[in-house]
């Protein structure tokens, strides 16, 4: 397959990720919690959507296509990286004590649900990852359980 194919098909998946991230964002409102875990609303509108989740195609095409000095792997942890960066900035905003720490595991759990939901080896990983990073977040924030907004819930958590 040509590079370039590849790197088109992976910018065109990266602004539809941006695309709904960004509302996901938009439609959490204010509390800082809500828009952390507004990545793993993004996850489960991508699983939902007539598109997919194909986030897995950034590490497939890392894994297939690519060697150590590609543009691939360059594009593909470019966008991974961006992602981290953005995440770590929301965790700084929820008060935890080691947002570092609370990125870390934010991104294990995202990608294991993308890997997870791509093979089909955990039912509704979406669904299940959003419950999970809600409770890591939680854990992770000084802000009373209670006023952490619960938003849209998944009819199969």
């Amino acid at each position: 397959m040509n590079t370039d194919h590849v790197l088109a098909y992976l910018d065109g998946r990266h602004v539809r990720w941006r695309l709904t991230f960004d509302q996901c964002l938009d439609e959490a409102g204010p509390d800082p919690r809500a828009r952390l875990l507004a990545v793993f609303d993004a996850l489960r509108a991508c699983a939902v959507s007539p598109q997919g989740l194909r986030s897995f195609s950034f590490t497939h095409a890392v894994t297939e296509m690519s060697g150590p000095q590609s543009s691939i792997r360059t594009t593909v942890v470019t966008a991974k990286q961006a992602l981290r960066k953005q995440l770590l900035g929301l965790a700084e905003t929820t008060g935890t004590p080691d947002p570092d720490l609370l990125t870390d595991q934010l991104l294990l759990l995202y990608e294991g649900a993308v890997a997870n939901h791509a093979l089909g080896t955990v039912d509704h990983a979406a669904d299940t990852a959003h419950a999970t990073a809600r409770q890591l977040i939680a854990a992770a924030s000084p802000l009373p359980l209670q006023t952490f907004p619960i938003g849209p819930e998944s009819p199969h958590i």
